[in-house]
C-alpha cells in the first residue's frame, strides 16, 4: 500500500464534499492514519530518549531517518 500524499488528502476532501467515500477509499485513509499515528509514537519515544552525548544524539538521528524512510 502507498502512503498517501498531501494531493491525495485533498482529492478526498473534495470527493467527500460531493458523496461519500468508498469503503476502499474510507480504508486507505484509515491505514495511512494508523500508519501515523504509529510512526509519530515511535518517533516522539526516540526523541523522548535523546541523550546529552553527541554520539548518542547522532545515533537517535539515524533511527529517526530509518523510522521516516520506512515506506
Amino acid at each position: 500500500m502507498t502512503t498517501l500524499t498531501v494531493h491525495d488528502i485533498e482529492g478526498f476532501r473534495r470527493s467527500a464534499a460531493m458523496a461519500p467515500l468508498s469503503k476502499d477509499e474510507t480504508a486507505r485513509i484509515l491505514d495511512a492514519c494508523d500508519r501515523l499515528v504509529r510512526e509519530r509514537a515511535r518517533i516522539a519515544n526516540v526523541l523522548a530518549g535523546l541523550p546529552t552525548s553527541f554520539g548518542a544524539v547522532r545515533a537517535a538521528l539515524n533511527e529517526l531517518q530509518t523510522l521516516v524512510g520506512e515506506r
